[in-house]
């Protein structure tokens, strides 16, 4: 009874969550509320299976990005950019979803989406050419630049916290796979769009004066202390297993976050406060349900169930299951949210690991970031920052279309999946993880 309970609501929370008819955050806190009336998990059961680090740190980093869009840093970076390339359509093609990318691996990549596709709207406005390709280059490679870090996406935050991995794991593991795939990938998309480039006319800062785009930073106090609070914060992240053995205190990812955020918002003062309102707290009750819904498929003995069943799958030999893990990570995650996703996989990570024959738990968590993260480029839905991107064409009255998305993204994507594989496997071969 406890597994049909736990499955059925778990399938259920799902399938609202992929039908996007209900807030997402709404439907995961049911989910939870469901298990706990219905007796599966107590209320403190089902709080001890919330991961309070990802939501810290997750709190933390949402109030150090929305201090740095409040001052105008990606506006101002963007456009200092093209001003040092002189404006050059096919520099900006390439410095701007490298930017992006950069820029995902330290923040939420819906953020840096949310500004870059705007700007590169209004930049192909100028040069006269259509911004799609530029916008899904960037969209590409915000995701495969995010998951180059633990805070660059949020599954790497689930599966890093969850799993006990430091942002310095994420960074020497998976971060060489992100920044070789973030080149292949901006490269190839670039190869496909040299002709447009090459007829694109050259333009100068007038003309992106007359599209309303100039390089000014609107609150230089705010950039300011969000930047020396993103720098405390990703020091912190680095060095705070050291500074724990070091001074005796239990420092953890989320304090590494929440301490800078908490003090550059407190000497910001007043001028700060209205940002809380633009903080994403939806997401993070979203994070709280849904810790609790999977909670309840390992509570019921679920996730071991699946567990040996991903080994019985790939059978003996660990790089059939890495590679199943980086690719069926992927195709999940083109249409559904990883966010679910990777957190299931959590669970079902730990226990494979204690099963005989299986790779080490730290190979398959950078498979499964690695498929996850990139993944999410393939369709339209496929991560959050897709959805961002393309609704925010849409607004301009800007029409994609899923052929169109999927003819410049997968093919990007299957290469630096391809990519991914080849490193993977030299890290089993050699036991570099």
């Amino acid at each position: 009874m406890e597994k049909a309970i736990a499955a059925g609501v778990f399938l259920t929370t799902y399938g609202f969550i992929a039908s996007e008819r209900f807030p997402r955050w709404v439907v995961s806190v049911a989910g939870g509320l469901i298990l706990i009336t219905s007796g599966l998990l107590s209320l403190e059961e089902a709080m001890a299976y919330v991961n309070w680090e990802t939501v810290g740190l997750l709190f933390g980093m949402f109030l150090l990005i929305a201090m740095l869009a409040e001052g105008g840093f990606f506006t101002w970076l963007a456009l200092t950019i093209a001003e040092k390339v002189h404006y050059r359509l096919a520099l900006i093609y390439l410095l701007f979803p490298l930017l992006s990318g950069f820029l995902a691996a330290f923040m939420d990549s819906i953020t840096v989406l949310l500004f870059f596709s705007t700007l590169s709207y209004h930049l192909a406005r100028a040069f006269r050419v259509s911004p799609v390709p530029l916008v899904i280059a960037e969209v590409v490679a915000a995701n495969i630049g995010g998951a180059g870090t633990l805070v660059g996406d949020p599954p790497n935050v689930i599966l890093g916290t969850t799993l006990g991995f430091t942002f310095t794991d994420f960074a020497r593991h998976t971060g060489p796979a992100a920044a070789l795939s973030l080149l292949v990938a901006v490269g190839f998309l670039y190869l496909t769009q040299r002709g447009a480039l090459r007829r694109a006319p050259q333009v100068s800062g007038e003309d992106l004066l007359k599209q309303g785009l100039r390089r000014q930073i609107d609150d230089p106090e705010l950039m300011a202390l969000g930047l020396y609070g993103l720098a405390v914060a990703v020091f912190l992240l680095i060095t705070h297993h050291w500074l724990s053995e070091l001074t005796g205190l239990r420092i953890t990812s989320a304090a590494a976050a929440l301490f800078p955020a908490l003090v550059v918002f407190a000497v910001a003062g007043r001028k700060a406060h209205h940002l809380l309102g633009k903080i994403d707290l939806e997401s993070l009750l979203f994070f709280v349900g849904l810790f609790v819904v999977v909670g309840g498929l390992e509570r019921a003995g679920l996730i071991d169930l699946f567990a040996r069943g991903l080994v019985k799958l790939a059978g003996p030999a660990p790089l059939a299951l890495v590679l199943l893990l980086l690719w069926a990570g992927a195709l999940l995650s083109s249409v559904i949210d990883n966010v679910p996703l990777a957190l299931t996989m959590a669970y079902v990570l730990r226990d494979l690991s204690h099963l005989p024959g299986a790779p080490a738990l730290s190979i398959m968590v950078w498979a499964l970031a690695l498929g996850v993260d990139m993944g999410g480029n393939m369709t339209p839905i496929g991560a959050s920052a897709n959805v961002v991107a393309y609704s925010t064409l849409e607004r301009f009255g800007v029409r994609i279309g899923w052929l169109r998305w999927l003819a410049l993204a997968v093919p990007a994507t299957v290469l630096a999946l391809i990519l991914s594989s080849v490193l993977l496997g030299l890290k089993l071969h050699f036991g570099l993880y």
